[in-house]
Parts: C-alpha cells; structure tokens; sequence
C-alpha cells in the first residue's frame, strides 16, 4: 500500500511501501479547467483527490475549486459564485458535477471528435500517419470505454438499430452475406 502525505509540497512527500522504502517525488501541477466538458475528465481525476483528503478542510477544498478554475471561465463564475465556506464545499462540488460530468454530452463530445478526425482524415484535410491515426482513435474509444460506452455498445450511439453494420455507404442487416 502506498501513503502519501498531502500536508507537504509533492516534491519533499515521502512515500513508504510496507516501510521498507521511501521516495521523494515531483511536485506535480493540477490543471485549471476552463470550462470545457472535454477536459473535465482529465482535470477532475486529479482534483478528486484533494476532495478526498480528510486532511484539507472543505472551506479550502472550495478555495482550491476556485483557483484552479480559468478566471473568466464558467466554471469559474459557478464556483465562486459560492462563499469558501464548509457548508458550501459540496453544495458547489454537486453543481459542478451537474454542470460538466454530464455524460451524454461527455459521450457526443467524444464521438464527434472521434468522426470528425476519421473524416478529416479521409478527405484529405488532414493527414495523420497511419500509427498516429490509430493512437488517437485508441485513445478516443478508450475514453468512451471509461464512460461506459463499449463495443457492443457502438450502434447505440451511431443511430443503427442492432444487428445493423454499416458498409460502404449503406446498411446491412447481420443475418444476409454479403460480398465486398
């Protein structure tokens, strides 16, 4: 198991495992969000983990909501719209969850990348090479795989009605052959 103390800056945080080791680590810088619902995931796995820490008070859990928040931004206006008081942490934390981890939207976001980039690619607009291409479409499926969203769950959200694959430039059903 590994212990982290918060207390200190990263880069002088000891950590042990079973006590036998320590290290010392890089003082690591959390991303301000600016409001956009494709960065929200990658900003709030890391924030998370000042909310979980029982040794931050929630007055300044908020005040660390506030100020890794782009000024100016929405997220911004929503979270210090909130007084930094304990009672406010949650009420301020809930509005933001409401607010950016929506996840259909998170899920349209994603796939309209994901076709936009295959399309892009296809005609010519922008020509990635063939590795580069597969990495980012990886990367973009496995964000939808974190959101729930799987293979078996793809028609869901392209519009076909299951048991419909889709070749060349029309549909069809999975129970007829058909040559390509």
């Amino acid at each position: 198991m590994l212990l982290v103390s918060l207390n200190k800056p990263q880069s002088e945080a000891e950590i042990s495992q079973n006590n036998t080791r320590k290290f010392k680590l890089f003082k690591l810088e959390l991303a301000r969000f600016n409001g956009d619902p494709k960065d929200f995931l990658n900003f709030w796995s890391q924030f998370e983990k000042i909310l979980i820490d029982s040794d931050i008070d929630d007055d300044d859990k908020l005040y660390y909501l506030i100020q890794y928040s782009v000024t100016g931004s929405k997220m911004f206006r929503l979270v210090s719209s909130f007084p930094p008081t304990k009672e406010n942490c949650s009420k301020a934390v809930q509005q933001v969850k409401e607010l950016f981890s929506r996840e259909d939207l998170l899920v349209q976001i994603y796939i309209r990348h994901l076709l936009g980039l295959v399309m892009q690619n296809a005609t010519g607009k922008t020509k990635l090479e063939l590795s580069e291409l597969y990495d980012v479409l990886k990367s973009k499926l496995l964000a939808l795989e974190s959101l729930g969203r799987t293979q078996e769950k793809f028609a869901d959200f392209f519009g076909a009605p299951r048991g419909v694959v889709f070749t060349g430039s029309h549909a069809t059903d999975l129970g007829e052959v058909q040559e390509c």
